[in-house]
Parts: structure tokens; C-alpha cells; sequence
């Protein structure tokens, strides 16, 4: 366990010793020697490891008694993490890509060895498909629908969730708009879905096209009107909801927040509450 002196910044010698290569050297003793020469075992006993020293880590960075110096090495590690998170998807998308081909799967097929959605997986195999020479889906394929991202506030924040694919790792609670449903009611539809929350939506803060996924996003505002008790009600998708202030969404969301909906958040929870108790 990492020691938090009483000031200073206890974290530098962990953080200033903390790279891709040093958590991959702990995660990932694949060498010349391969996966089986070290046995699975042995990699899930390193994962392990790194999970508690992560963990380790975000607790001592809590435990910072300044607050610019827990700011700075939240960002410090979760920039690094966010890292070789990213390294890890790309070993699961090559693997995706490998039995896709080899073995002639469907993308339904793919998904449920991977343990991943048949979303994810379409996405994965026809990206990987248009920078290749491999065979690419028929452009026949339906363009994928717009997504709603409800922007829940309430007295104890706003309301987040962790993605189970990590892609992205957090972010807010959305979903796919059905054909006919307008944004409002498909927000209401998966808030209640993904965590239980009964909310009012209200109007559109801002439309993009994410520049990761290539969506069109609608942001809604929105608020909750029987309490706010959360808790997990897709399991297939999220691993968390929870309610964070501002500035642990744009640590949680790495700085990536959509501009309106920052400006928007700034205004509705001001200093930690959105004046909108029930």
C-alpha cells in the first residue's frame, strides 16, 4: 500500500515512475516466450496484481491533502491507465479480426466468444475491413441510428456510467434512439434501463457527430423524479453508475466532455449541486 505523507506530494516517486511500458511489464509478460510458456494462470495472477496496485494508487491519490496535487495525479494516472487500456482493446480487436476471418464466424458468433456486444464487434471487423485488403461488409448493411446521452442532474451531481467494453471507459447514460421514439422518450427509456432512475427529460443541449464512433449524438438535460437511488440494470454494458461531481466527470471522461454539455453542467451544478434537490 502506497504511504500518503501529511503534505508535499506523496505520489511523485509512484507517478513519476509510472509508464505504459512499467504496467505492461506487470500485466503483460508476453515476451519471446508466449502466452503458454508463462501459463494463464500466471497472467491472470499479473493482472491481478495490477489491478490492486491501480487500485492502491486511486487511493492514495484520494487520500492527497491538496487538491492541486490530487488533480495532477488523477490526471497523471488516469492518462496512463487510459493508456494501456487502449493497448488491451487492440490485442481484443485483433483477436476479433483473426477468428472473424479464420474460422468464418458471424459477427453475432464473434461476439459471444469475445464476450463483447454484436455492436462492437460489426464495428471492430469492418473498420479493421476498409484499411485492408480484406472483404468488407455490403454497403447494403443499415447506417446505425442515432444515440440519446442523458444529461442527469440532481443535488448529488450528475450521473455516469462505466462501460464494461471500455470504449469509452466512462461516460454519460445513452442509448440507441428506436425508429419513431423521439430523443426525449428514448432517454427516459434507457436511464430507467441502465440504472433504474425514473427522470423528466428536458430539452436538447447540443447534436454532434462523435468523433470516436462516428454517431450522431443528442444530448438531452434531464432530472430525476422519484429519488435518486441508482444502481445497475444492464449488466451487459455497465459495470457502474454513479453520481459524480464536474470535475470528476471531466477526470472520469479525460477531458472529453462535449463542450455544450460542459458549459451546461457548469451552469446546472455549479459549485457541486444542481439546485434541483428531490
Amino acid at each position: 500500500m502506497l504511504r500518503v505523507s501529511a503534505g508535499g506530494t506523496p505520489l511523485r516517486p509512484f507517478l513519476d515512475g509510472l509508464t505504459v511500458q512499467r504496467v505492461n511489464d506487470t500485466v503483460n509478460p508476453l515476451n519471446d516466450q508466449g502466452l503458454y510458456a508463462c501459463g494463464v494462470e500466471d497472467i491472470k495472477r499479473q493482472i491481478e496484481a495490477a489491478l490492486e496496485a491501480g487500485r492502491a494508487a486511486l487511493a492514495s491519490v484520494r487520500a492527497m491533502p491538496r487538491s492541486q496535487d490530487r488533480a495532477d495525479a488523477a490526471v497523471r494516472l488516469s492518462r496512463e491507465l487510459r493508456a494501456v487500456s487502449d493497448e488491451a482493446s487492440a490485442v481484443l480487436h485483433e483477436e476479433a479480426i483473426r477468428i472473424y476471418y479464420a474460422e468464418g464466424l458471424s459477427f453475432g458468433q464473434v461476439a459471444r466468444r469475445l464476450g463483447i456486444s454484436k455492436t462492437l464487434a460489426h464495428q471492430i471487423i469492418t473498420a479493421r475491413g476498409l484499411e485492408t485488403d480484406l472483404e468488407t461488409e455490403p454497403s447494403t448493411v443499415p447506417e446505425p441510428g442515432p444515440v440519446v446521452a442523458a444529461i442527469v442532474t440532481s443535488h448529488l451531481g450528475v450521473l455516469v456510467g462505466r462501460r464494461n467494453d471500455g470504449k469509452p471507459p466512462w461516460t454519460f447514460i445513452a442509448g440507441k434512439i428506436e425508429p419513431g421514439e423521439s430523443p426525449a422518450d428514448a432517454a427516459v427509456r434507457e436511464v430507467k434501463e441502465e440504472t433504474g432512475l425514473r427522470i423528466e427529460a428536458g430539452g436538447v443541449i447540443g447534436r454532434r457527430v462523435h468523433p470516436k464512433t462516428g454517431r450522431t449524438m443528442v444530448y438531452i438535460a434531464a432530472q430525476p423524479t422519484h429519488g435518486t437511488d441508482v444502481f445497475v440494470g444492464d449488466e451487459e454494458e455497465l459495470a457502474e453508475v454513479r453520481w459524480v461531481s464536474l470535475a470528476e466527470a471531466e477526470v472520469l471522461m479525460n477531458g472529453m466532455i462535449f463542450e455544450p454539455v460542459q458549459k451546461y453542467l457548469g451552469q446546472a451544478l455549479g459549485n457541486g449541486t444542481s439546485g434541483h434537490e428531490r
